[in-house]
C-alpha cells in the first residue's frame, strides 16, 4: 500500500483551515498543519523571513491558507498587516517552494474576489478583466504576484478566489445572526448589491477537488453559481430563521461604523459566477442561497 500524500496547510487553525483538514485526512491525505508568524520547526514567519524548508520538501500539495483577518477597521497599521500577511507571507512560501528539491505537484493559495474590484454592473468570471480598484483590489493584485516564484519553478500553481464564505460558527453570517434572530436584521445600503457567497462545506469540497484535477487554470472562482442581492440575502435568512428581514441598515450608517471596510465588503457589487469548475464538472452541494443557510446554521 502506498502512502498517504503528504498535504501542507497553512491557516490551519482558522475557519476554513480546520474545515479543511478534517476534510482531507478523511479522504486520506497526510495533511501537515504548517504555522504562520512561527520561527521555529514547522512554520514560517514573514515579518523574519525565516521558514522551515526541510519540512515542506515530498509535499503532493502546499494549500496556503494564512493571512490576517480582513474583518477589522482598516487602519494605516491594519492595512499594513493585512498586505504584508498576504504579499510577503506568499512570497517567503512560494520562493521556498521554488527552491526545494522534491517540489510539490500543486500549489494552491486563496484570494478574493476583490480582484475584480468594488463594484462592477456585469457578471464576472475567469475570463473577466481583473482590478486595482480600492484597497482589497490592491491587496488581491499582489497576493496573487506573490506566487510567481513557485510557477516560474514550474510548479502548477492555481489562486482561489473567494466571495463570502458561510459558517454559522465565524464570519459574515455570525456576525449577522444575532440581529437576525431578534427580528433586527434587513437590507444594508439599498439592498441591490450583488453578493458573491459559497457555503464553507462546498469551499472544502472545492478545494479537495483541486487536488485531484490534472491541471487547473491560474484563477478559479471559489463562489456559488447563484450570486444574489444583498435585500434577497436578508429576506433568505429572515425566513430560515423564521424571523423579519425588514429593517435596513443605512449606507451611512456601516461606513460610519467600519469606514472603508464596509464600503468594499458589504456595500460592495461583484457577481461573480463560478466558471471553471463548472465546466470542469465540479458539483455544488448547495448552489442555492435558501439551502445553504439552512444548511450552514445546522452544521
Amino acid at each position: 500500500m502506498s502512502a498517504p500524500r503528504k498535504v501542507i496547510l497553512t491557516g490551519a487553525t482558522g475557519l476554513v483551515g480546520k474545515a479543511v483538514a478534517r476534510h482531507l485526512a478523511a479522504l486520506g491525505y497526510a495533511v501537515v498543519p504548517f504555522r504562520s508568524r512561527h520561527d521555529g520547526p514547522g512554520g514560517m514567519n514573514h515579518l523574519t523571513g525565516q521558514i522551515d524548508r526541510p519540512a515542506l520538501e515530498g509535499a503532493y500539495a502546499v494549500i496556503h491558507l494564512a493571512g490576517e483577518p480582513i474583518a477589522q477597521r482598516w487602519s494605516a497599521a491594519a492595512k499594513e498587516r493585512i498586505m504584508a500577511s498576504r504579499r510577503d507571507g506568499t512570497r517567503l512560501l512560494a520562493e521556498a517552494l521554488a527552491g526545494l528539491q522534491a517540489r510539490p505537484q500543486l500549489f494552491l493559495s486563496m484570494s478574493g474576489i476583490g480582484r475584480y474590484g468594488i463594484r462592477r454592473p456585469e457578471e464576472l468570471d475567469e475570463s473577466s478583466p481583473v482590478s486595482s480598484e480600492g484597497f482589497l483590489g490592491e491587496v488581491s493584485a499582489a497576493w496573487e504576484a506573490s506566487v510567481e516564484p513557485a510557477r516560474q519553478a514550474g510548479i502548477r500553481t492555481t489562486c482561489l478566489r473567494t466571495g463570502v464564505v458561510l459558517a454559522a460558527s465565524s464570519g459574515a453570517l455570525k456576525a449577522m445572526l444575532p440581529a437576525f434572530r431578534c427580528g433586527l436584521g434587513g437590507p444594508i445600503g439599498d439592498g441591490r448589491q450583488q453578493m458573491s457567497w459559497i457555503r464553507l462545506g462546498d469551499l472544502v469540497r472545492l478545494i479537495a477537488w483541486c487536488l485531484s484535477q490534472p491541471s487547473l487554470p491560474p484563477a478559479v472562482n471559489a463562489v456559488s453559481p447563484e450570486p444574489c442581492a444583498q435585500a434577497d440575502f436578508a429576506r433568505a435568512l429572515g425566513k430560515v430563521l423564521r424571523r423579519p428581514a425588514f429593517l435596513p441598515a443605512p449606507a451611512w450608517a456601516v461606513r460610519l461604523l467600519f469606514g472603508q471596510m464596509g464600503d468594499e465588503t458589504v456595500l460592495g457589487d461583484l457577481r461573480v459566477l463560478p466558471a471553471v469548475a463548472l465546466q470542469a464538472g465540479f458539483r455544488f452541494e448547495t448552489p442555492d442561497l435558501p439551502t445553504a443557510l439552512a444548511r450552514a446554521l445546522g452544521e
